[in-house]
């Protein structure tokens, strides 16, 4: 017999975890429980039904669903095709979904019933669909005036003997796109092998200290599944063979309860995500008793939440990356030469970006003409390669070309690697303020307004300014108005440690109400630029 390739694909990644762990629990918020056996068997009928009706390898489906268990199917069921799943936004506006769904051409699509109503009014628009399978949660009968509506509890009971095609761990397995914060969406399309490896790294990862996560742990992420693959948790959760909670749709309050009783000892979410369930009625009572630990990726970890957090004996470190790094760059583990550290100090370096990940490269980019040159102090674009990141953006040659300028993928955030291996972000570059030629970090400028007592929440943008092209303004959230000389007199404590520079200190500070997210959980500053200084 000749030697056969055995194939890093998300459907030998479910064969093998479901052989090593048969009994090990998946529960979800609404639909219950299920065991990894039962959840491998629904999978592999799910994918034959796809068949069945005609899915073809190549062909993109498209899912617009909430963090349930029948999204987790389809995330394996679809690529077990030899399909690509295309993870829609569903916190887009109606026509960016549109956009989204016609740019990826996308045959059928997987909708619970309640979001699928959201399409009836625009049904015209969608003829390019071949099929709309939909999967029923309402009491009441919901008319869907669609062509070829199919029931996906059906498929979940097809014949056993349809075959499946042999799937090679360089087909596309997914396809999603960008928050689109600086133009329309961009598709960014990854393979088997890449979601696989990329499962390796994390897996590496998180097992270090703080998060030191080990197979008697209960995973909960709150990271959206249409949100570059809920950063690679769930395939995380099988290759470590852990318990798993689905929360569905996001209610602070509930989620709180089921994390109390389904014992959650490991989350990961954006910041503001952390804050609602922080400020949530019921998190005193519930938050102290779990001992969690909470990975914080899609924006800063701030000195001042890590701190709230501590107070309710949570346990949060920073990570970076990005939609076209799938998205795992760096993660604020200890490495040597921080283990010894104080507590305090540890802390410092748990708010950063962190060390790359296995197989990461980064580097950062001072000017075009010196590409080569790694800067330990001096901050400029980081530039990332490893085995996992997006190869190009889907039909877009140009953006392409500038994503990967010199043969690195360019990440568009400006950072700098410290003494000890860190990486740390100061700002994206489209967001940095430039004052009399310099760069004001603001990532840098806000951790430290942060933590002036009273103020809650707060961003800064640039205001332009005659004399020095332009100046920072903080925009904040508080129950208070605050005096800007007695942040200013704060600030210069942090200007004394050489932490901020004395010409980064806000010219203005503007209470809000409340800020606009993007549809990932960040601070839109494209929006508030154009509310305040359009």
């Amino acid at each position: 017999m000749a030697y056969v390739k055995y194939e890093l694909t998300l459907g030998n990644l479910l064969k093998s975890s479901t052989v090593r762990n048969p009994g090990q629990e998946i529960v979800d918020s609404e639909f219950g429980r299920t065991t990894f056996s039962k959840f491998g068997t629904d999978v592999t009928s799910l994918a034959k039904g796809l068949v069945k009706i005609g899915v073809e390898p190549g062909d993109k489906i498209g899912i617009l669903d909430w963090d349930t268990i029948n999204f987790l199917k389809s995330f394996y069921a679809v690529p077990m095709t030899g399909a690509i799943l295309h993870t829609v936004n569903i916190r887009y506006p109606t026509e960016l979904i549109y956009y989204t769904i016609q740019h990826a051409e996308d045959s059928y699509l997987i909708l619970r019933d309640e979001i699928a109503k959201m399409f009836v009014e625009y049904k015209e628009l969608f003829g390019f669909v071949k099929g709309w399978i939909i999967y029923r949660t309402s009491k009441e009968e919901i008319n869907l005036p669609f062509n070829n509506v199919i029931n996906f509890e059906d498929l979940l009971n097809s014949d056993e003997n349809t075959p499946l095609p042999y799937i090679s761990e360089d087909d596309t397995a997914t396809l999603f796109y960008t928050s689109g914060t600086t133009g329309m969406p961009k598709g960014v399309s990854f393979t088997h092998r890449d979601i696989v490896l990329h499962a390796f790294s994390i897996a590496n990862t998180v097992s270090d200290y703080p998060i030191s996560l080990g197979s008697g742990d209960t995973l909960m992420p709150l990271v959206p599944m249409f949100h570059v693959h809920a950063w690679g948790l769930p395939q995380l959760f099988l290759l470590k063979g852990l318990k798993y909670v689905l929360p569905g749709r996001y209610n602070p309050e509930k989620i709180l309860e089921l994390m109390k009783s389904e014992k959650v000892s490991t989350t990961a979410m954006v910041p503001s995500i952390l804050y609602m369930l922080l400020a949530a009625k019921n998190s005193s009572n519930i938050l102290p008793s779990l001992n969690l630990r909470c990975i914080i990726g899609g924006g800063a970890l701030t000195m001042e939440l890590k701190n709230r957090a501590k107070s309710f004996n949570v346990t949060s470190i920073g990570a970076y990356g990005l939609s076209e790094t799938a998205p795992l760059v760096s993660f604020s583990t200890l490495n040597s030469e921080t283990w010894d550290l104080d507590d305090e100090e540890r802390e410092k370096y748990e708010i950063k970006a962190g060390i790359p990940a296995p197989f990461v490269e980064i580097k950062i980019l001072q000017s075009k003409s010196d590409v080569g040159t790694e800067v330990k102090k001096k901050f400029g674009e980081i530039l990332v390669r490893s085995p996992y990141v997006a190869k190009e953006y889907y039909k877009d040659a140009e953006a392409t070309k500038k994503l990967w300028a010199e043969g690195w993928l360019h990440t568009g955030d400006l950072g700098y690697i410290d003494e000890k291996g860190y990486l740390c972000i100061v700002d994206r570059e489209k967001d940095a303020v430039k004052s009399g030629g310099e760069f004001i970090p603001t990532l840098i400028l806000e951790d430290v307004v942060s933590l002036y007592d009273g103020i809650d929440r707060v961003a800064i943008i640039g205001k332009k300014d005659e004399k020095w092209g332009e100046r920072p303004v903080a925009f904040y959230t508080s129950n208070n108005t605050i005096k800007k000389e007695e942040v200013d007199e704060f600030l210069k404590r942090f200007v004394e440690e050489r932490r901020i520079e004395k010409f980064w200190m806000p010219d203005e500070y503007v209470k809000v109400d409340s800020f606009d997210m993007t549809s990932t959980g960040k601070v839109d500053k494209k929006k508030l630029r154009e509310k305040y200084y359009s």
